[in-house]
């Protein structure tokens, strides 16, 4: 079955996250991004139940990118879960970002 992803998810190393539904904070990292999405991972599987919006806070290095995003889906696996969510409004930042590591696993697959 092929992907149904309207932009094409990119594994990230390094990338940290906070995750608030505004009453309780979480962190974990991101284990691939796209333009519009974020794959989250190492998640406490009892956070954020029946949330329909989180604000999010990924750290890469020293940079800094923050989100409204919507859950599109959950996988829990023990006491952590992973989470795919998408971005509701990317900001320029985040897309010169995603398009630095499209240019980056482009040249590396040449």
């Amino acid at each position: 079955m092929g992907e149904k992803r309207r932009h094409p998810r990119l594994a990230v190393r390094d990338m940290s996250i906070d995750v608030s539904d505004g009453m309780r904070c979480c962190s974990g990292i991101v284990q691939d991004v796209s333009q519009t999405g974020l794959c989250l991972a190492d998640m406490t599987s009892r956070f954020g139940k029946h949330i329909d919006v989180y604000t999010v806070v990924a750290t890469s290095g020293h940079r800094f990118f923050k989100f409204r995003v919507r859950p599109k889906w959950e996988e829990a696996s023990g006491l952590n879960k992973r989470m795919g969510v998408e971005i509701k409004e990317p900001t320029g930042a985040w897309l010169e970002y995603v398009q630095s590591l499209e240019i980056q696993n482009a040249s590396q697959a040449s």
